[in-house]
């Protein structure tokens, strides 16, 4: 896919989409950055193409799980 259609997604952007939705799993076709002006970052499943170093570091941090794509298809 070009550049253009799989943009980068911030970890605060995520966090507001995932509220009161636990057990659940977010999927992005994209790369999840980390958001300096989200103090706390709430446990979080996600499946993403990347992870920036930080945004991956703050997600296992929290308690959550950072998958790839063909771990995610693995584990179904």
């Amino acid at each position: 896919m070009s550049g253009r259609n799989k943009p980068p997604l911030s970890l605060s952007k995520l966090g507001k989409f995932m509220a009161n939705k636990d057990g659940k799993i977010a999927v992005v076709v994209g790369t999840v950055t980390d958001d300096k002006r989200m103090y706390e970052v709430p446990k979080l499943t996600v499946c993403a193409l990347r992870f920036t170093e930080t945004a991956r570091a703050r997600i296992l941090k929290s308690g959550g799980e950072c998958l790839t794509c063909d771990k995610l298809l693995g584990c179904v």
